[in-house]
């Protein structure tokens, strides 16, 4: 899809009046659920509801906003980070295949023998694995699958001004809901995002065939219970400006991994943090985060700084930045079908 990482409108952010940067920033966390959320927006920030839904419409227009939508918990699905090892002169063709898959939610190329780095996003394991034997068969390569073992900072926004970090680990989930029961098709169906009008939930009731009032119910429910992570804008940070990032990873021992792991969680300029399983031989790093920044030389500042503050520079490590996003969107759960 051919999103190239590139120095975005970091001007944007500067130039916003409070308000309007509340609406890029705040509220990623927390959107209003109820009838009318744009109106109460506005009505908290100052700001009409037409200039509300202006500024977020102008936004996603632009490729700043993703979507408006929930952000699902990693643990209610069956997820895992692959990566493999691609010809470069079959990189593009392979990718836009690999994009191709509704399972695929995130597909990088990044500086490393193993460059081509993907999110597989499925309602089961079974599925995972189907996905998975769907891809080497048809590639002749073999993916290298990574899932997850402990989270200890995952999605919950991209903070676009200094902060205190606090960290919220990943906690137990509820599972999904059943197939084809209406709160499935609603969760399905919010994972699409919210279009940007008076009523945004009004077209999801319908759709699902409840009250709009059944609708909210729901999704303060998801977020209850643990489905969601979040619920609110999703923002791609490199057209912000943050044109670097960089997926940092070490091998650490299992005495520390966890210890570190929730330390380098605490730390800013952190979006990701967790622990994987490793892929021996082809892979052993265990340890995963996320640094992002406005150009390399901040990146690999900031990773030398964490290297030395938390001790990981005793840890064989890599850094692998982002050269080129083939897709980034969030998961979907519709069944997959492979040719």
């Amino acid at each position: 899809m051919g999103c190239f990482l590139r120095i975005g409108v970091l001007a944007l952010v500067s130039d916003l009046s409070p308000s309007a940067f509340q609406l890029l920033n705040a509220w990623q966390h927390g959107f209003p659920l109820e009838s009318r959320p744009f109106r109460k927006l506005g009505l908290l920030l100052g700001l009409s509801e037409q200039a509300v839904m202006d500024y977020l419409q102008g936004w996603r227009s632009e490729g700043i906003i993703s979507r408006i939508g929930p952000v699902l918990n990693p643990a209610c699905m069956s997820s895992t980070l692959v990566g493999m090892h691609v010809p470069a002169k079959d990189l593009d063709k392979i990718a836009n295949w690999i994009n191709a898959l509704p399972a695929v939610n995130h597909n990088y190329e990044r500086e490393h023998a193993i460059n081509l780095w993907f999110v597989l996003t499925c309602a089961s394991e079974q599925a995972r694995q189907a996905t998975l034997d769907h891809i080497a068969e048809h590639t002749g390569l073999l993916p290298l699958s990574l899932p997850m073992i402990q989270a200890y900072h995952i999605d919950l926004g991209f903070s676009l001004a200094a902060h205190t970090k606090i960290t919220s680990p990943l906690g137990p989930s509820h599972r999904l809901p059943a197939l084809g029961s209406t709160e499935r098709k609603l969760l399905e169906r919010s994972l699409q995002g919210l279009e940007v009008q008076a009523e945004p939930f009004q077209p999801w009731a319908e759709h699902v065939q409840i009250s709009e009032k059944q609708v909210l119910q729901h999704l303060r429910s998801f977020l209850d219970q643990g489905i969601f992570r979040r619920f609110g804008v999703v923002l791609r940070h490199h057209k912000l400006g943050y044109s670097a990032n960089a997926m940092c990873v070490w091998t650490v021992d299992q005495h520390h991994v966890d210890i570190l792991g929730k330390e380098l969680a605490k730390q800013n300029n952190i979006t990701l943090c967790y622990q994987r399983q490793p892929y021996p031989p082809h892979w052993h790093h265990n340890l995963f985060c996320m640094i992002h920044g406005k150009d390399r030389p901040q990146v690999l500042a900031r990773h030398a700084e964490l290297n030395s503050r938390l001790g990981l520079d005793q840890f064989p490590q890599d850094v692998l930045f982002s050269t080129r996003c083939f897709k980034q969107r969030g998961a979907l759960l519709s069944p997959v079908h492979h040719d």
